[in-house]
Formats: structure tokens, sequence, C-alpha cells
């Protein structure tokens, strides 16, 4: 496995900061998820999905987070793509130090060590989904698992018809619009961009506009809106990843 951070780290800046923190989870730029693993996931998913996930009389979506953290106290959202296999609890290391960690790259809900990992964020950011920019990790597996679907929107037809992604909290259910896919470098994304100055947001935004991809016009995106990147890797290409991009549409409070 690769674990890469380039451009805009000095040399003398990455070996003092390397005594500090873990080098391998510092320079994650963007994770390189290994590929061709034939590892499934199925199991877990239905583990987590039985126990925590269901669809009430009404046929409204409900996730039961109590029992999802009575599994792990790390869950603290869940992922659904409508027209993809991506359905997953979100999960935070929630006792490390380092904003950057990437314990669940290699960690499975249930805390086994190994593949398929979990779908996760970086202590650097929020578990309200209140930042600027939320960025979400996942494998690309071979076996199709975790965020491997993410590589349908490259096709143009399939982005064009398959537009939301829904995340779920115990507080709130957030419904977000892909407005791009795009090949981007496989920096470190919160460490390269500072996301709390909106014009650092403006400027990665910018920076996505200007890459290989498909783009949704007529998703109206700001450095004020509430960004979701879904970010996996590509296969044998260690220097790129692919990001989903999309902007928060509505929020609803849980009832």
């Amino acid at each position: 496995m690769k674990l890469e951070k380039k451009k805009l780290i000095p040399a003398l800046i990455t070996i003092a900061l390397g005594a500090a923190v873990s080098l391998a989870s510092f320079q994650a730029g963007e994770v390189h998820f290994p590929q061709n693993t034939g590892v499934s996931s199925k199991p877990l998913e239905e583990t987590s999905e039985d126990e925590g996930r269901f669809t009430d009389d009404s046929g409204k979506v409900r996730v039961d987070f109590q029992a999802l953290k009575e599994q792990n106290s790390d869950i603290y959202a869940w992922i659904t793509i409508p027209g993809t296999d991506i359905d997953y609890p979100v999960l935070q290391k929630t006792d490390s130090e380092d904003p950057y960690d990437n314990y669940y790259l290699n960690h499975t809900v249930d805390l086994a060590e190994g593949l398929p990992g979990a779908i996760y964020s970086q202590g650097v950011n929020q578990k309200d989904f209140m930042d600027s920019v939320t960025v979400l990790y996942g494998h690309n597996l071979k076996n199709g698992g975790m965020f491997s679907s993410l590589h349908n929107f490259e096709d143009e037809e399939f982005f064009e018809k398959n537009r939301r992604i829904i995340v779920y909290t115990p507080n709130n259910t957030f419904t977000y619009e892909i407005f791009a896919a795009v090949e981007f470098s496989d920096d470190l994304l919160p460490y390269v961009y500072d996301f709390s100055k909106a014009s650092e947001v403006e400027r990665y935004l910018d920076d996505v506009g200007n890459c290989k991809g498909n783009f949704r016009e007529d998703t109206l995106v700001s450095k004020e809106g509430k960004i979701l990147t879904l970010s996996t890797c590509y296969s044998g290409r260690d220097t790129v990843r692919l990001l989903v991009e999309a902007v928060m549409i509505d929020q609803e409070e849980t009832k």
C-alpha cells in the first residue's frame, strides 16, 4: 500500500511533522486504497444494515443509531447513494489525536484489522456535516464494495441520471446534489486547502472545475455551500483520485 502526499509540503516541514504524526497517516494524500483484493464486504454490510437501518410503516427510511453505536461507538452517520451499491455507516476515530487519522482505512466496522475497511472521515472534519467541505474516504475494491460504485459516475449517462446523495445522522437527514465527478490529484485535501476560509473553498472549487470529468452545470454551487467530497482511487494509478462532489440542498430534522 502506498500513502502519499504531494505538492505544497516542503521537505523540512515534512521531516519536522513526521516526528509528531504517524507518517503513514499524515502522508495519506487522499488515501490510496488497495486494488484487486477479492475480499468480500457483504457479511459486514448485512450485519450493519439489519441492526441499524430500516424502513418504517410509512415508508420512511430510519437509522437506529443506538443499535449501531452499540456495535461501534465511532459510527456517527449513514450514507446512501441511490442507483449505486453505496449504503453504509460512516465512522470517525474519536480517540485519535491525529486530525488526519486513517484508522478505518484498514479496520472494519467491527474493528477487525484489514479489508474492506470502512467509509470514514478524518478528525479534521466535524461530524455534523456543517463544515464547508466534508471529505469521506472509501476503498475501491475489485468485488465492488465500499466506494467502488463511485466509478459509475465517470459514465456521462449514469452521471446525468443519478443526482442524489443522502446522509443520515442522529439529528438530521441531509440531501446532496452531485455536481461533479472528476479525476483529481492525490493531495490530502484538508491539509492542502484550509476549508475554514471561504477563499480556500473557492480555490478548491476552481481546481475541481479545471479537472477532467463530468459536471452538472445547472447545479448552484458557491463557497458558502456545504460541500460533500467522496474520495476513492483508481486501479493501478497511485497519483490520482476520483472525487465525487455534491452540495447540500436540503436538511430535514429527524423526528
